[in-house]
Formats: structure tokens, C-alpha cells, sequence
């Protein structure tokens, strides 16, 4: 960055790296120091300038405003500045605290340079070399900083510093500035500092009684700072005259603490003013928003590629991230497939020794699926299976064609089969039976056929009801009803067909129809002579 300190007659021109000071030159306030400067500017265009003015005319009013925020305080502060200030360019107000009182106002210290005119060539270059304006600051501000890193602690303090453009005389009040004064021509003989001295801070001590800044008895602790050398000297004849107390204050272990030489800042002192500001120390800006323009404008584009820059990073990272996951992923998928295809490789393998089965999959998975739901049921089809095996395997010539199953309290009910639909008035009533809603009966629907049938009705009805009597004759069977027989007998039924058509006839299927109605576990149990599960 780029410090200046501009006086009525030179400016003081800083570099600093890092807040460390690289290097220093001087312009006179002339043409010539004027064009030195725009070309010293034209080197650095695209660093911040920080400007302090050390001038004769500034102006520090205090003053108590009631506690806002926001917007608020803004416009109460800009109405203060201009009822003080109309007109004036360069102007701040700077926060000192809050009163302790029951309306706790704010106390701020207004502050203005009356007359700017030694400041304008140098704006003037800045603006036309478009450089970088931060701001411009008040070099007493910077002194009530050097105060606070000092831990000077007393209430009231006169600060005395000799710089370039003169004797600098700043009073703090409990740390915090109130009032500044600079007096140019310091005599260059020693024999008259020390009058000089106590002329002049004898004259700030009776303004700031006239200012009520402080009371006829207020003791002053008087600091008078110095680089090299002593100053003990003047403080001694200042105490005897005026009966102040008198500090000799030596900056040359504080500058040393800086990396500052000590040879430069003796020639020009402002360097250690410019030093604390290059250190991060900014203190209130008497700039308008004109002027900052350029720099606001600038830490905007700064701003814009820094996010830009942590977006691109994060997007980056992202993006990494993603990938690195879709790797895993891949890998994860890849060693899936391996392991599937180890799998099989092993299950075929292993299926080479399967007996061989005529049922498939499917199949095979389906009856798993129906053992999975009857196993729900509170009764399960198995007795009326068991009744129905038992009879086929004395019948081998009975075919199984399909078996219903039905738990029911209506033992009338009729089988929706649109395999043998039968006519209204051949279905069967149970009326010997009686219907008992509470309890439930355990029906069963027998589809099948005479398989090898060749035309021969007469076996085929034999061996119906000899199955039919082979149902009867187990215990588990109340009842067994014949629904249809391989020849309908019935003389509603219309005749249809030719006999001369011998193939028909020897294709056409023995089927039959039988419906079983269990008994109760109970009874069946004591028919059969053993005990209820």
C-alpha cells in the first residue's frame, strides 16, 4: 500500500509491503513536485493510497447526540455535519462513548479541515492517475493510537510531538481526542525551544479552559515526545514556570519495535504517524464517497473474484468429491457383478447333482407361495387332500382334474366351475343336513375324468361311484353328493351329435363332478377311535 502525509508545503510519500516500510520519497508542493509525483503514482496504479493530512486549520467540536441506529443515526450525523461543516469538503464525526446518565447520549467529536487548499493538487493527481483513494485522515487521530499502544493512562494529556510541519499539541481526555493543535516555525536554536515550548502550551492550556475542556485546576500530565535525544531539559523549565507535571517521553525502543530506522524518522517523523496506519490502525475517514469511488469500486471487482475464486475452488472440490463417490461406486458395482458371476458359476455348478424334476421354477415357486397363504388360514385344505389322495391312488383310472376347497356355513353353496356348468334344477340340495351359521364346514368340489376313456360309459359310471364310494368310506366324510356323471342322463338334456361320427364320440371326455362335505374334526376323531389334535 501507499501512505502519504501531505503538509502546506512538501508531501511525504511511503511504500509499504506486508506493513513493513520499503521505501520513502518527498514531493514539493510546486509543479515540479506535482509531476514527480502523478509519475511516482503511475508505478504503483493498482494499490490502495491512504492520505493523512497535517494541517494548521482543523477544527474539533464535541458534542452529545441521543443514542439511534441504523438509518437514523446516519441522518442525525450528516444534519450535525452540516450544521457545523456546510460546505466544507473534508469532515467526519468520530465515536468517543456513551454518556453513563439516565439518557446515555452518544458523545462523538466532530471533525473538519477548514481550509483544504493544500490538499487539492495532490487529489487532483490521484484522481487523474486513477488511483486508489481509501480515504483521508487526520494526523492527531493517528496520535491518540500512539497514545493507546503507549499505555499512557493519565486523564488528561498534552501530547507534544515535533514533526516537520511544526509542534503538535494533542489533548486526550481519558485516552480519547478532543482537541489538536499544530503551530509552525519551531525555532532551529535551542537555547529558545524551551521558551517556544511554554509559550505555546501555555496558550493551548488557556484555550482549553476557554472550551471548557478542562477547569482552572485541572492537572495536566504534559508528554513530550521525542525521537533521539532528551528533552528533560524543556520539561524542567515548563514544571517550574507553570507548575505542570512533565513527562519526557523517548520513542526510540517503540520505533525500534516498528522496523523503522531510527536516522529517517528523526528527518521526518510523520513516517511513524504513516507507520501506524500501514499497520492496520484506521482511524475515521474525512474523504466523501466521491473520491472513494475508484477504491470502492475496486474491493467490489476484488470481492466479486475472490468469491468467484472460492466458488471455483469449492465447485472443484465438489466435483472431486462426486467423482471420487462415483468411482467407489463403480468399483462397488464392478466387484457386485464379479461376485454375481462367481455366484452362478457356483450355483450351476451345484445344480449339475439336482435330481431331475418334471416341475419347473415356477411351478415350484408357486406352490411355495400357496403353502405360504393356506398356512394363514385357521383351517388349512389338507384333510380334504389327504381324503381325495386316498381315494385316487385305490381309483388309478380316476384323473384329477380339479379340487375346491371351501370353509363355509352354507353347506348348499354351488361351486362357480365354468369348466361343468349344470342346469338349475340338477343342483343337488343338502336339506338332510342342517346349517349351523356359527360353526364351519369344510367342503370340497372334486373335478375329474375316466382317463383312457374309449366309449365305454357304462365302465366309466362304475368307476365314478366306486370312487364315489371310496370317498364315503373315510371317517373324515359326512357326505358325498355325484353333481355330474361322464352321461347326463337327464331328459331335459337336448341329444346333439351323429353316431356315425365315431371319432367324435371316442374323443369326447369322461368327466364327472363330486362334491364332499367333511365332518367335524371332533366327530370324525371318535368315528376313526383316536383322540382330537
Amino acid at each position: 500500500m501507499i501512505v502519504l502525509c501531505a503538509t502546506s508545503n512538501h508531501l511525504l510519500a511511503g511504500l509499504w509491503r506486508a506493513g513493513k516500510l520499503q521505501g520513502s520519497q518527498s514531493f514539493n508542493n510546486d509543479a515540479t513536485g506535482h509531476e514527480a509525483f502523478a509519475g511516482f503514482l503511475q508505478q504503483y496504479s493498482t494499490m490502495p493510497v491512504y492520505l493523512i493530512a497535517d494541517a494548521v486549520e482543523e477544527d474539533y467540536r464535541l458534542e452529545s447526540l441521543p443514542h439511534t441506529a441504523g438509518a437514523a443515526k446516519r441522518e442525525l450525523i450528516t444534519r450535525k455535519l452540516n450544521q457545523f461543516y456546510r460546505g466544507l469538503e473534508y469532515r467526519t464525526a468520530h465515536f468517543i462513548n456513551r454518556a453513563q446518565d439516565k439518557r446515555k447520549d452518544d458523545k462523538y467529536l466532530f471533525a473538519a479541515l477548514n481550509n483544504a487548499d493544500f490538499l487539492q493538487e495532490w487529489v487532483q493527481i490521484i484522481k487523474s492517475t486513477e488511483a486508489q483513494l481509501v480515504g483521508v485522515y487526520l494526523l492527531p487521530m493517528l496520535s491518540q493510537v500512539l497514545v493507546k499502544q503507549l499505555k499512557l493512562m493519565a486523564p488528561h494529556i498534552l501530547l507534544c510531538e515535533k514533526l516537520s510541519s511544526g509542534l503538535r499539541q494533542t489533548y486526550l481526555h481519558n485516552g480519547r481526542l478532543r482537541m489538536s493543535r499544530l503551530v509552525p516555525n519551531v525555532p532551529a536554536e535551542a537555547n529558545k525551544l524551551g521558551y517556544f515550548y511554554l509559550v505555546e502550551i501555555e496558550k493551548t492550556r488557556l484555550y482549553l479552559i476557554s472550551q471548557r475542556l478542562i477547569a482552572q485546576d485541572t492537572t495536566i500530565n504534559l508528554v513530550l515526545a521525542s525521537v533521539v535525544g532528551s528533552t528533560q531539559h524543556i520539561s524542567q523549565g515548563i514544571s517550574q514556570e507553570q507548575d505542570i507535571e512533565c513527562t519526557d517521553l523517548s520513542l526510540g525502543a517503540y520505533i525500534k519495535s516498528l522496523n523503522l530506522p531510527l536516522n529517517l524518522i528523526e528527518k521526518m517523523p510523520e513516517l511513524l504517524h504513516m507507520q501506524l496506519l500501514a499497520s492496520g490502525n484506521v482511524v475515521d475517514n474525512l474523504a466523501p464517497e466521491t473520491l472513494t469511488k475508484a477504491y470502492d469500486f475496486g474491493r467490489l471487482k476484488r470481492n466479486i473474484k475472490i468469491a468467484a475464486s472460492l466458488l471455483g475452488v469449492a465447485g472443484t472440490l465438489i466435483a472431486a468429491g462426486l467423482f471420487y463417490q462415483g468411482y467407489n461406486y463403480q468399483s462397488e458395482l464392478n466387484a457386485a457383478k464379479q461376485d454375481t458371476t462367481l455366484q452362478q458359476y457356483r450355483y450351476d455348478d451345484a445344480a449339475k447333482n439336482f435330481p431331475i424334476t418334471t416341475i419347473g421354477a415356477e411351478d415350484l415357486k408357486a406352490a411355495v407361495e400357496l403353502d405360504k397363504t393356506i398356512a394363514v388360514y385357521p383351517k388349512s385344505p389338507r384333510r380334504i387332500m389327504q381324503v381325495v389322495s386316498a381315494a385316487l391312488e385305490q381309483s388309478p383310472e380316476v384323473q384329477l382334474d380339479r379340487l375346491r376347497w371351501a370353509l363355509t356355513n352354507d353347506l348348499n353353496m354351488v361351486d362357480e366351475d365354468k369348466l361343468i356348468a349344470l342346469p338349475a334344477n340338477a343342483l343337488p340340495t343338502n336339506a338332510a343336513l342342517a346349517t349351523d351359521p356359527t360353526k364351519l364346514s369344510e367342503l370340497g368340489f372334486v373335478n375329474a375324468q375316466i382317463s383312457g376313456f374309449t366309449g365305454d360309459y357304462r365302465s366309466a359310471l362304475a368307476s365314478v361311484h366306486k370312487f364315489a364310494e371310496q370317498l364315503k368310506a373315510d371317517p373324515n366324510v359326512a357326505t358325498v353328493e355325484v353333481l355330474q356323471e361322464p352321461v347326463n342322463a337327464s331328459s331335459f338334456v337336448n341329444l346333439q351329435g351323429s353316431t356315425t361320427d365315431e371319432q367324435a364320440v371316442q374323443t369326447q371326455p369322461a368327466l364327472f363332478k363330486l362334491k364332499v362335505i367333511l365332518k367335524a374334526p371332533e366327530i370324525a376323531a371318535n368315528a376313526a377311535g383316536i383322540s382330537a389334535p
